[in-house]
């Protein structure tokens, strides 16, 4: 996986993200899954500091611990599935959530506007992700102006 950053641009990653299955290892930077955190926290004797959710998860199931997390990946399963945009700005705005927020899955560099809007700091994208059309969204996103609708109706009149 590659991390991107705001701006479109590749990042080394310190984070350790474990899996579902995997056997616990501590690291200071290390994310865990829901079902994972108790267990980690009573092994290490001190709590993760980052949290893998999945789309479809409830978040009043994870809110008494948000407040001890710097990091937080919320996983795409499908880059058309809505749900983690939802979960994101729920974690912004209704949970204020103002750690790290990373999106992860197969998404497109198109939605890059959208991950930013919704609260998302960073990306984790499959390392076949051309890091180029990720530099060129954010450049997009950056050199966007709004337009009025007198403006777009000109444009179409001058062609």
């Amino acid at each position: 996986m590659i991390l991107i950053d705001r701006h479109g641009l590749p990042q080394s990653d310190t984070w350790h993200y474990l899996d579902r299955d995997e056997t616990l290892s501590f690291s200071p930077s290390t994310v865990v899954h829901p079902q994972q955190w108790d267990t980690y926290h009573m092994h290490f004797g001190t709590p993760a500091q980052g949290l893998w959710l999945a789309g479809e998860q409830a978040l009043d199931q994870v809110q008494p611990i948000l407040g001890q997390l710097t990091l937080i990946v919320v996983e795409f399963a499908k880059s058309r599935d809505g749900r983690g945009f939802t979960l994101a700005r729920l974690l912004r705005e209704r949970y204020g959530f103002d750690g790290d927020l990373r999106a992860a899955g197969p998404l497109l560099p198109d939605q890059f506007a959208m991950l930013l809007q919704c609260g998302f700091s960073s990306v984790l994208v499959p390392s076949a992700s051309p890091v180029v059309r990720w530099q060129q969204a954010a450049g997009a996103i950056h050199n966007a102006r709004p337009r009025t609708l007198l403006e777009r109706l000109s444009q179409r009149n001058e062609v």
